[in-house]
């Protein structure tokens, strides 16, 4: 095995990209609205202004309440996102069990994150920067700011859209105005997460009702035996196997070498005989990557595709809510430190540059602090 061999699919997507980019400036592509450079592609244009100003005005009323809502709740998005910071930094500094790792969402494949993961954070990406830039354009034209225009685009990895506001203009609009602007993304990310959170519940059943076969490690018993990837394990020896954690406790009393019998969703059964841990040699192995498998209320898809399905919903919920509070945080760029401008202002401070700083400061060590020791605590600072 050569040491580039992990890096070749990386290799591979850049130099697509580098095509796709050589073609856009070859065909000069930015006489159609298209810029293209070498680290993104942009779609500027304003066609997408007057769809967002008739979304806008054809619920006004509707849209106005939403976003009030949306501006009201950004105090509580600013201290709920700080309490929890400080909540995981204390649980992480002193190795409780309630401390959660702390991920970097930074979607460079084959290095930062796996590439079986990377089609699901791109989706989860691309439902969060769309509507959250979107939800900006719709709060802005509710109170007549103009759009000067919007697009969307891909920067070599990271897809998304954007919605460029009259800055000059909103800086002379009311208060309640600004707040709804800047509150506006975040809110609508959250309202996107609780839809995302009702269709999982509606999709997907409560819990999970057996172990999902992902595929299979070197000299794999299970696939000595026959076992076909994407089986979903629901018994050994007769032993109900509900989650990973049942077929694990099975197998800590199991030996190397022992005669077992798998079922499986389909009904088959398959004698196994089990391996030996490479890394505990009394410990017995199936030789199986495994998941969870939380099946469908009405099964309408293969094991492998409810699986994937499933993925996709997790980082979802993942992505959504947890980007939407981290952008409130009173940190520049964030709009959590022009919502907090904004409030000072309400509040009769005219220099607010001073706590604005102190505020970002305060907020980028939290940052930190959860991400460093996050990676001291738990080994790892990017999702695989």
């Amino acid at each position: 095995m050569s040491l580039l061999d992990p890096y070749i699919p990386l290799l591979s997507y850049l130099a697509v990209w580098a095509g796709i980019v050589a073609l856009g400036l070859l065909l000069k592509a930015d006489k159609h609205g298209i810029i293209v450079k070498p680290y993104y592609v942009m779609l500027k244009t304003t066609v997408f202004n007057s769809w967002i100003e008739r979304i806008g005005s054809r619920f006004r009323r509707g849209w106005l309440a939403f976003y009030d809502i949306g501006a009201a709740m950004g105090v509580g998005f600013i201290v709920l996102i700080i309490y929890s910071l400080v909540t995981n930094a204390v649980n992480l500094f002193g190795r409780s069990s309630q401390a959660g790792p702390t991920l970097l969402i930074v979607p460079l494949p084959g290095l930062t994150i796996g590439w079986d993961i990377f089609p699901y954070i791109l989706f989860a990406i691309a439902v969060l920067l769309i509507p959250h830039e979107v939800g900006h354009g719709i709060a802005s034209v509710l109170d007549r700011v103009p759009l000067k225009s919007s697009g969307v685009f891909m920067a070599v990895f990271l897809p998304g859209g954007f919605v460029e506001i009259d800055e000059e203009n909103l800086a002379k609009r009311k208060a309640r105005t600004k707040l709804r602007v800047f509150a506006a993304g975040s809110f609508t990310n959250v309202a996107t997460w609780g839809l995302v959170i009702l269709l999982f519940t509606a999709l997907f059943l409560p819990s999970p009702s057996g172990v999902l076969v992902t595929g299979f490690t070197s000299g794999s018993p299970a696939q000595a035996a026959g076992i076909p990837q994407w089986s979903v394990i629901t018994a050994i020896n007769g032993s109900q196997v509900s989650q990973t954690v049942d077929l694990g406790n099975f197998l800590v009393r199991a030996s190397p070498g022992a005669h077992v019998l798998v079922h499986v969703s389909t009904g088959q059964t398959y004698p196994v005989v089990t391996g030996k841990s490479g890394t505990n040699s009394s410990r017995a192995i199936l030789g199986v990557f495994n998941q969870d498998y939380h099946g469908l209320r009405y099964q309408f898809l293969s094991t492998a595709s409810t699986f994937q399905l499933f993925t996709a919903f997790f980082w979802l919920n993942l992505i959504l809510v947890n980007v939407a509070l981290v952008n409130m945080l009173p940190l520049f760029p964030f709009d959590g430190d022009r919502y907090l401008d904004t409030i000072l202002g309400i509040l009769g401070l005219k220099h607010t540059r001073t706590p604005r700083i102190i505020a970002s400061v305060i907020a980028l060590g939290l940052l930190l602090s959860n991400i460093v020791l996050s990676y001291i605590l738990f080994g790892t600072i990017f999702p695989r």
